[in-house]
């Protein structure tokens, strides 16, 4: 029964989000900071956020892809605004963050959202947990 819970919770772990699949580990060059975002119910890092330039990264439909920040409103921590917007051909990517400094040189977002809207207007919310850090 155990065993059984176990692989049910692997095999939810390994299903991507919308058209989202799990972003691989990335490189920071040094001095260049990056908020991570994970899938709070899989736990899969799904985004990062840069400001050099404002974009946000993912594995959209199975492909690495950067896409520019469209705007950005709110009252940025160590650079990264608390509601940003992202578009490709075909999507638009929100992300909505309440982003709390460590004291550390680092913040995290325990609460937030990244809403995928489609060209047909329907949208997938998937809440978010995320940290932020600079090598």
């Amino acid at each position: 029964m155990v065993i059984a819970a176990l692989i049910a919770l692997q095999v939810a772990a390994a299903q991507p989000v919308g058209p989202l699949t799990e972003l691989p580990p990335q490189r920071l060059e040094p001095g260049r900071c990056a908020l991570f975002l994970w899938d709070r119910a899989s736990r899969q890092r799904i985004a990062m956020l840069s400001t050099t330039p404002a974009s946000l990264r993912a594995r959209i439909d199975g492909q690495m892809t950067d896409l520019p920040q469209a705007s950005a409103t709110g009252s940025a921590v160590m650079g990264f605004a608390p509601n940003a917007r992202y578009r490709s051909a075909t999507r638009q990517f929100e992300v909505t963050l309440t982003i709390l400094p460590t004291g550390t040189g680092g913040a995290v977002v325990r609460d937030g959202s990244l809403t995928i809207t489609e060209a047909d207007g329907s949208a997938l919310v998937v809440p978010v947990a995320g940290i932020l850090g600079c090598p």
